[in-house]
């Protein structure tokens, strides 16, 4: 039974392992899920706020035609100069008066009236003759695509006069299904709705005693993909893949994809949601799929909460272990001590073992090579993560490490190792190098420095800050030493690298006099001797290269 101590302490405290393991697994599905789902039915609570606002905002415009007889195009252009809505309703594209025209008199006034207002080129469009007309009159912003709108006649196009009689015929709001709008040009080009407000003559002032004839349209122009990245944030569609149909799911009926034209299966797809709803007469299908942002659970939810999991198994195992090995290890120390081998020269030979075990440890092999050595080193980097988390600050140096690692291996250059804030690289090359050795080491270099605004731009869009580098390069023997599978290289000619890199500029790349002298003219570079260089240092001079213009 003795014997068996150490097997049944490592079984309990196994078991106990996968206990912990398994329920705080159950534990972070059940409370991700639920986060999910908080999440989800926020999504459809901004939606519906958002819709509502700009309901309540198209209500404000009727009620401003409605308080007036007749507006004119001054007094439409000064309510919109101190409504300034596209400051607090994003996602709007613009405001549209409509006007109902039944018969060509009701035409001849609008054109009559048009033209007194200084919009002689005003015409109705598409041509053609119609028992009703609905065109655009008034239209803010006024910018260049709404200019395509002006005129434009909704009453033309069967889902937008869907609309226009649903609207007519509750006297309520209405949505359309989705189209394209007029205003759409060739790039980014997004499914479009119209938000349609009624308004009758008997409403207006002075024309309380006018018949119950609908007068014309406050239209709401909405663009889906502006719409919905203004309302929801951010954070949550970074989590999320995001679909709304209208109508039926059908590709057709894509109203807004928050993976357009991106990978779907990039994101984790642990929950979906599907929800239909009903906005002004129309459906919608509001499906979700992802994890939860987790912002107030981090321990929970995404990659923390595997992260958790997997300090929780690893501990449990090695505690697992350990246990078996100290119960093993007291029943061999009362075994020795029994025995009474545990006498000087057991130890001496302990201390022998443990030598030679230490020594074997340090063997290292070590050989002499020509490299073409380079060194890429951020700008200011203490300053720059001081006042980052450690988590900001392995995603900062990440990126670095990363995209400059990409240059290199394209390069098919070696990444001897990473130092924090600093990459040593080389390239294989003779004893001289030659000029296409020397010139591919430079042309690698150089593409790093190019590569800059792509890391800039991916550091921005981590809410990081922006790095500066320098790069250096030098030619020479170094001494390569390896230890369990792992290179390094060391010597004066890596020493010499480090030393310089101080003289390039930021984003700038310098060379050792050896590397500018294999180079050779005629190759495609500017260089450019620095003389305040480290004359008191070296006898060798410090080149600046860079692409000739």
């Amino acid at each position: 039974m003795k014997n068996l101590m150490p097997f049944i302490t490592l079984t309990a405290g196994l078991a106990i392992t996968a206990l912990l393991w398994s329920g705080l697994s159950a534990i972070e599905h059940r409370n991700a899920r639920a986060e999910f789902i908080h999440e989800a039915d926020k999504i459809h609570e901004t939606i519906t706020e958002r819709l509502a606002a700009y309901e309540e905002l198209l209500t404000g415009v009727k009620a401003f035609f409605m308080a007036s007889e007749e507006v004119s195009l001054e007094e439409w252009q000064l309510y919109f100069d101190m409504l300034r809505f596209e400051e607090h309703y994003p996602g709007l594209h613009g405001i549209a008066y409509l006007k109902r025209i039944r018969s060509d008199g009701d035409l001849e006034k609008l054109m009559h009236k048009l033209r007194g207002y200084g919009m002689d080129d005003f015409a109705i469009k598409p041509e053609g003759e119609r028992d009703e007309y609905y065109p655009v009159i008034f239209l803010e912003p006024l910018n260049e695509s709404n200019r395509k709108a002006i005129g434009y006649d909704i009453y033309s196009n069967a889902i937008r006069r869907d609309a226009v009689e649903k609207a007519r015929q509750s006297a309520r709001t209405s949505i359309t299904r989705k189209i394209t709008l007029v205003q759409e040009g060739e790039k980014d080009v997004q499914s479009g709705l119209l938000m349609m407000i009624p308004f009758y003559n008997n409403e207006r002032i002075g024309k309380r005693t006018a018949p119950g004839e609908m007068d014309g349209i406050i239209d709401g122009v909405i663009r889906m993909d502006d719409f919905i990245r203004a309302s929801i944030a951010p954070v949550f569609l970074q989590n999320m893949h995001m679909q709304i149909h209208d109508h039926a799911v059908a590709e057709q009926n894509v109203l807004f994809d928050s993976m357009k034209g991106r990978n779907p299966d990039s994101l984790a797809r642990r929950f979906h949601s599907e929800k239909v709803v009903q906005y002004y007469g129309q459906k919608w299908i509001i499906s979700l799929e992802g994890q939860p942002a987790a912002n107030f659970l981090p321990l929970f939810f995404g990659p923390k909460s595997k992260n958790l999991n997997l300090v929780i198994l690893v501990t449990g195992c090695l505690l697992s272990g350990l246990g078996f090995y100290v119960t093993r290890g007291f029943q061999t120390t009362a075994r020795l001590r029994k025995e009474k081998l545990a006498d000087a020269l057991s130890l001496k030979a302990d201390k022998d073992i443990i030598r030679r075990q230490e020594a074997s440890l340090l063997q290292f092999t070590e050989r002499s090579e020509y490299l073409i050595v380079c060194i890429i080193d951020v700008v200011d980097s203490t300053g720059i993560t001081r006042h980052l988390a450690d988590r900001q600050s392995a995603e900062f140096y990440g990126a670095f490490h990363n995209i400059m690692g990409r240059v290199v291996l394209a390069h098919h250059g070696t990444i001897v190792k990473t130092m924090g804030d600093a990459i040593l690289f080389s390239f294989q090359a003779t004893d001289p190098p030659t000029s296409e050795q020397c010139q591919r080491a430079i042309h690698c270099c150089l593409d790093m420095i190019e590569a800059n605004r792509e890391l800039n731009e991916l550091l921005n869009s981590k809410h990081l800050p922006e790095v500066n580098y320098r790069i250096s390069v030098v030619p020479g023997s170094v001494m390569a030493a390896s230890k369990d599978g792992v290179a390094d290289i060391f010597g004066s000619t890596v020493n010499q690298c480090s030393k310089i890199n101080r003289f390039a500029a930021p984003n700038g790349l310098v060379v050792s006099e050896d590397l500018q002298t294999s180079l050779g003219n005629d190759n495609g570079y500017e260089v450019k001797k620095i003389e305040q260089t480290i004359a008191a240092q070296s006898a060798e001079g410090v080149y600046r290269v860079s692409r000739s213009l």
